[in-house]
């Protein structure tokens, strides 16, 4: 028997009528990976933060596949723990970086039971786990003496877990424990967790179909936290059509089960004319020897974002990896050798588009005024005549700050034009066009672009690396050569200067193989771009440049030749495709990739970067708002993860809110070729008034 049936997400079941989808084509017919694809409704209220957290438990416990090795002893799992808890840290835009490689921990299990009719005994340990503000050790244990039923859908289990400084520590941390009850004709569950001045309470009581019951909730903090509570206790009662819900000694309110609005938060996507699940070859997992004993002790993940190991160790050229295949011992022990390069150069394909388009957007934008006003960087957006009363033209809306509570937002007073001089070019970041946009002064249109990082394996019929290497031409932020702490004392020390004309073009090589395989070289001093190793945390701690460096746009010399000023850099109808370099002291900043015995490096799917213009007929709720006509940049990295549509964190209650909802079946895509199915919604009740 799976932990999956043993071990169910315990929810409050809401309707899930309206996330049925609708016939369109092909694609939804019976039998298709689209029809099969199943969809996960469940619903959010402060009162159920609680059972939220019983979710995550479960979801994570169930990684752990006990069933598979009953009575084989003690095992090891690389376990992800972003895919069950979710801190709602996602920025909704992020095109590329470390924020999209799993999140893995390493777990000791073992998996005991006596006979038959038995219960199954699962103990945990977890040697590195977050505990509170730093890091820690869990040990848990679940004794699971019935199986899910009909009758009784969440079976019969016991889960207890405590949490130590580290794992040989006998000191207790905190902990809890899940236990379902034992009721004829109900079902449901209890919880106590105690962690570091945080209680979290339930009781729910149901019926065997979950249309009907109570519930107490309760979750206490002993200091403030950042949504400003510190405690509060709920009250539940629910049947097929409403809830009754009590906060403290407030007034009740009652909401609806039945209507209710839905916030998506991942979307799988399918082939829009066979329905077939779009897959990717994301990466694999490893072991290493970590310390030279000649044997794998250490693991990690390898896979388009680059390489990811256990205490994010970095691991240098020459290194050698395991391929790990869980389950497929054909494919068990293949042996990989690492590249490792102090940046990565990253592909650009332009998209163009009129400047109407950006009506709506929202853009990010740093100057030196942006400190000055103590911001971080600007709010801009586009405005016109016709809509906003101002000249047509990109606007300071608003000043932005980021601290432990995630984002301050402070409007201006009024929208302040940024000034362009003839052919200047204003560059800006957005996270609904997937990254960069530029806009050069007296352009009808604007760009931004599709990217892909460069990997070692581009050695095809005109590609990067068809010879081995490649001469990338630079106009604008060209970096000078290796980075030290002068070159990174202001905003301007990093660049070559006095760049006037064609001529002055910078030239940099990149190759990949030889000494510095995966490297930038600056032609003219034969120095590799990037922070020198030298260079202490001290060093960058006042640094504008802390969080590392990009080039401006590099070219081709074919392209090149076709410029005549350096400005057309900037043209779009001159320069559809180019590169940039970054390098810094942080691990994103960086390549790691991995070569086969034969000496081939692997390639790996980037996430699909799907251009989308919003519309009525193709939002979940009917209704595109403001957002109708919008365009954003989608990026779909397999296995439910899209990302790039807009949201909100409310910080008084912390419900994150996605504010773009695909319909199913909606399509994307140049082509239409690709449709999505949401995976994973969030409800959210409506008031019933009376």
């Amino acid at each position: 028997m799976s932990i999956h049936s043993k071990l169910r997400p315990l929810v409050i079941a809401v309707s899930a009528a309206s996330v049925a989808a609708p016939a369109f084509a092909a694609f939804d017919d019976a039998g298709t990976d689209y029809s099969n694809n199943e969809q996960r409704f469940h619903l959010w209220n402060e009162a159920l933060e609680p059972i939220e957290m019983v979710n995550s438990i479960l979801c994570f416990s169930a990684q752990m596949r006990p069933e598979q090795f009953v009575n084989a002893g003690p095992y090891s799992v690389l376990a992800d723990e972003g895919a069950c808890f979710d801190e709602n840290s996602d920025d909704g835009g992020q095109s590329s970086g470390a924020s999209n490689q799993p999140a893995y921990v390493t777990a000791i299990v073992n998996a005991v039971r006596a006979g038959d009719s038995s219960p199954l005994e699962v103990s945990v340990w977890l040697p590195e786990m977050e505990v509170g503000d730093g890091n820690g050790a869990i040990k848990f244990k679940a004794v699971i003496s019935e199986g899910a039923t009909d009758s009784n859908p969440f079976g019969q289990f016991t889960f207890n877990y405590e949490m130590f400084s580290d794992i040989a520590s006998t000191t207790s941390l905190g902990g809890g424990e899940i236990r379902t009850i034992d009721v004829t004709g109900k079902t449901g569950f209890t919880l106590y967790a105690d962690e570091q001045n945080y209680l979290q309470t339930a009781s729910v009581v149901m019926s065997e179909d979950q249309t009907e019951g109570v519930a107490l909730t309760s979750t206490q903090r002993q200091e403030i936290d950042a949504y400003g509570d510190n405690s509060a206790s709920f009250s539940l009662a629910f049947n097929a059509s409403n809830v009754l819900m009590q906060k403290d000694n407030q007034s009740s309110q009652c909401l609806s089960r039945t209507n209710v609005d839905e916030n998506v938060h991942r979307y799988d996507l399918f082939n829009a004319s066979t329905g077939a699940a779009i897959t990717l070859n994301s990466g694999f997992p490893f072991k290493y020897d970590s310390n030279s004993d000649n044997e794998d002790d250490s693991r990690g993940h390898v896979g388009y974002w680059g390489v990811w190991t256990e205490g994010d160790t970095a691991l240098p050229t020459g290194t050698e990896i395991t391929k790990e295949n869980f389950g497929d011992d054909e494919a068990e022990g293949e042996t990989y050798t690492v590249v490792s390069a102090p940046g990565r150069l990253i592909k650009k394909t332009l998209e163009s588009r009129p400047l109407s388009k950006a009506e709506g957007a929202v853009f990010n934008y740093w100057d030196d005024t942006a400190s000055q006003s103590n911001y971080q960087s600007w709010e801009v957006r586009y405005l016109t005549q016709d809509s906003d009363n101002v000249t047509d033209g990109f606007y300071r809306t608003a000043g932005l700050s980021w601290g432990e509570s995630g984002e301050t937002r402070t409007a201006l007073n009024a929208p302040v034009l940024i000034s362009l001089a003839s052919n200047e070019v204003l560059y800006l970041h957005s996270n609904q066009l997937g990254g960069q946009v530029q806009y050069k002064e007296g352009d009808t249109s604007f760009s931004f672009f599709e990217e892909q990082i460069v990997s070692g394996g581009e050695t095809g019929t005109g590609e990067l690396f068809e010879s081995g290497s490649f001469t990338l031409m630079c106009l604008d932020r060209c970096p000078v050569g290796e980075l030290g702490a002068t070159e990174l004392a202001s905003w301007d020390s990093p660049w070559v200067s006095n760049i006037s004309s064609v001529n002055d073009a910078v030239a940099y090589t990149i190759s990949n193989s030889g000494a510095n395989a995966l490297s930038l070289v600056r032609s003219s001093n034969s120095e590799v771009v990037q922070f020198a190793s030298s260079l202490t945390e001290n060093d960058l701690q006042n640094s504008q440049h802390a969080w590392g460096i990009q080039s401006g746009g590099m070219i081709s010399t074919t392209t090149l030749s076709g410029l005549t000023n350096v400005w057309d850099a900037f043209d779009p109808n001159l320069v559809t495709e180019f590169y940039v370099w970054e390098t810094g002291p942080n691990h994103w900043n960086k390549t790691t990739a991995v070569k086969d015995s034969d000496g081939n490096y692997q390639s790996f799917d980037k996430p699909l970067q799907v251009l989308y213009e919003h519309s009525d007929a193709n939002d979940r709720s009917g209704s595109a708002g403001d957002y109708d006509g919008q365009i954003f940049m989608l990026n779909y990295g397999g296995n439910g993860d899209l990302w790039g549509l807009p949201h909100e964190f409310d910080q008084t209650t912390g419900f994150h809110r996605t504010l773009v909802n695909l319909a199913d079946g909606a399509v994307l895509g140049a082509n239409n070729q690709y449709v999505v199915k949401a995976r994973e919604i969030e409800g959210e009740m409506a008031a019933s008034p009376g």
